[in-house]
């Protein structure tokens, strides 16, 4: 095979698997973030008391309960799960799985762009 071939090669299967992700994980995340933003606050409270650096600095100011927020912190809180993962204090199974669910799948957003573009710069995708 041509190294043309290879680069495309190479691209084109994590694209899939990630493109993959994102679709299964796409329509659940829209409910996710529904429910977490227009529900009640105690949900996000949750979140909060288990990843926020200071709860308290957080909860003093009255914007942090608008749903753009809500939906912006819980955003950040996935993406740098692992880096955060650290000051939950919390020890179930079903926090820690809803978390790397919702890392993988923003992830997934992520990379997904990145391949595609990479691919129609590249020249595999026209």
């Amino acid at each position: 095979m041509p190294e043309s071939e290879w680069w495309g090669f190479s691209l084109v299967i994590p694209g899939l698997v990630f493109g993959g992700y994102l679709v299964l994980w796409s329509i659940p995340a829209v409910l996710i973030l529904a429910i977490l933003a227009l529900n009640d606050i105690k949900r996000i409270e949750f979140i909060d008391q288990q990843l926020a650096k200071d709860v308290k600095k957080l909860h003093s100011r009255l914007d942090y309960q608008l749903s753009y927020k809500i939906v912006n912190r819980f955003t950040l809180y996935c993406v740098s799960y692992p880096i955060i993962r650290h000051r939950q204090t919390t020890n179930s199974w079903k926090f820690r799985a809803f978390m790397w669910y919702n890392f993988l799948g923003f992830w997934s957003l992520i990379l997904s762009g990145i391949i595609i573009y990479l691919a129609k710069f590249s020249g595999v995708i026209d």
